[in-house]
């Protein structure tokens, strides 16, 4: 009868068509509530709780404000959590993040993320350079986007695209260095001119020249050396090499072209730290990392200044 009783009551309170006011307001607070929950568990690192509260709030609240932001940080956990695996699921919410929300504020943020994400996994220049591709690849994706023309981003996806191709020319230089050891001259050959076409901008061009100029010596192309001595004396005036090819020019009785003012100019401004002919031509000359820095200006659930804080405003 007690039972009967209960709902003909609840009937009576949900009935003509009347809404609990209330419910609608705890909905909210509940969306509200788990997000805010979810990022001070990421202020501690406390990745798979802070997962476990955004996945929640995504599948409960499927029309929340914080849907967007919610699928953003499950990125932004697995990226933050690090390890090889996590920064391949990074790279997928990401993706999804931007299937989902491509007109978001965020999109840019992640587009740029995702070539981060392999950034992070960046071998030294003479290691695998699969990740140095990837993140090559993803960076001009950004930059080719139209959707991303107005980003405040595109500076800094440039700047990253610079010193990745680095590592990939210098991946390739490698090599050519270890075939000129070998006298494999027609090999070194190939990978010189490879880095000319793909990587005009390369900072160790100078190197590439020499190398091209000493391998075309080797095989009896005597003009063909010439033209690369003489670039090198011509548009690196500064470089250790410049003497060098100087003196296989008088060798050759060919012409020493005078230094190109602007190069010049441009050399005194930027002027890498020498290594001369005998520190190129020798081995061991690739140590360390990448040396490509893994911050980056997109924005971080981990931010708390930033467009995704820890205490979101309250609708």
């Amino acid at each position: 009868m007690r039972r009967w009783l209960a709902i003909t009551l609840l009937v009576a309170l949900t009935g003509c068509g009347k809404k609990v006011p209330v419910a609608q307001s705890d909905l909210t607070e509940r969306d509200r509530d788990l997000y805010v929950e979810a990022m001070k568990a990421m202020d501690k690192s406390r990745f798979t709780t802070a997962r476990l509260l955004l996945q929640n709030l995504m599948q409960t609240y499927q029309d929340s404000e914080f849907a967007p932001k919610a699928k953003y940080a499950v990125a932004e956990s697995f990226y933050y959590e690090a390890g090889s695996s996590n920064l391949i699921s990074a790279e997928s919410e990401y993706r999804n993040f931007i299937t989902f929300f491509p007109t978001n504020e965020l999109a840019d943020d992640a587009q740029l993320k995702i070539a981060m994400t392999h950034i992070r996994q960046l071998q030294k220049p003479d290691r695998d350079d699969t990740q140095a591709r990837l993140a090559e690849y993803e960076l001009m994706a950004m930059l080719n986007n139209a959707n991303y023309a107005d980003s405040p981003l595109l500076d800094e996806a440039k700047e990253k695209l610079r010193y990745v191709q680095e590592v990939l020319a210098e991946s390739i230089f490698g090599p050519a260095r270890q075939y000129y050891l070998r006298r494999a001259y027609p090999a070194v050959i190939d990978r010189c001119e490879e880095i000319m076409k793909k990587y005009p901008d390369f900072t160790g061009m100078d190197r590439v020249l020499f190398y091209l100029g000493e391998s075309k010596r080797k095989i009896n192309l005597p003009q063909e050396s010439v033209n690369h001595y003489a670039q090198i004396v011509r548009d690196y005036p500064l470089s250790d090499l410049a003497e060098d090819a100087t003196k296989r020019l008088n060798d050759l009785k060919a012409p020493i072209p005078t230094p190109n003012p602007v190069a010049l100019n441009r050399a005194r401004q930027q002027q890498p730290e020498g290594k001369g002919v005998l520190g190129w031509f020798g081995l061991g000359a690739l140590k360390g990392g990448s040396g490509i820095s893994a911050e980056t200006g997109a924005a971080s659930v981990k931010d708390k200044g930033g467009q995704l804080s820890i205490e979101p405003e309250k609708p």
